[in-house]
């Protein structure tokens, strides 16, 4: 088959313009939501019956103020390691929480509401729970636009004392979606060091 060289030029630049959206992380600030919660679009979440989510452990507090600049999803810390003293922030990011709809006798337009909660619990080296912060509020209300990424609305903090045994602890995260009537239990490893 033969291809004309405007038609190969078209093609190519067709290319490009589709590859640097191609299985990455993407950092657009979406227009006309009514949330100041709207973090990005990312692929890369774990998701189970329809609802996505992951945590990430920081020592940046300003990571919290700052989600709605473009640029911030690519500034988060992470980090696996951490000094007695120093604040750990816990950030919990949701796509696609389940939509509950109920009509009602007085208005034949459905109201809409999601309800996400999670678990915090925080497993010592000698694996005993040394933290468990039950029923936190992810996200309740009105529901997140379809396909975005949000901030969680209660964000934790953990900190290591003079007591706290060095070594590796393990973070546990719990979230259930109460309208989907789904449990997903995500961790991460967090070594505390002299």
């Amino acid at each position: 088959m033969l291809i004309r060289k405007p038609m190969l030029k078209l093609l190519a630049v067709a290319g490009l313009c589709i590859l640097p959206f191609q299985g990455g992380w993407a950092d657009i600030l979406s227009k006309n939501m009514e949330s100041d919660q709207t973090v990005t679009q990312i692929r890369s979440m774990e998701t189970k019956n329809g609802v996505s989510a992951q945590f990430w452990l920081t020592a940046d507090e300003q990571i919290f103020a700052g989600w709605m600049k473009t640029g911030m999803l690519r500034n988060l810390k992470p980090i696996t390691e951490i000094k007695r003293n120093t604040p750990v922030y816990f950030a919990l990011f949701l796509a696609n929480p389940g939509i509950r709809r109920v009509v009602t006798a007085n208005s034949l337009k459905p109201k809409c509401s999601s309800d996400v909660t999670f678990d915090l619990f925080l497993i010592t080296p000698g694996a005993n729970v040394c933290l468990a912060d039950k029923q936190r509020v992810a996200w309740k209300g009105t529901p997140p636009a379809p396909e975005l990424v949000y901030l969680a609305k209660d964000r934790g903090v953990i900190s290591f004392e003079a007591i706290d045994p060095l070594g590796e602890y393990t973070v546990v995260v719990v979230v259930h979606d109460n309208v989907l009537k789904t449990d997903m239990k995500l961790a991460r490893k967090l070594t505390l060091k002299d």
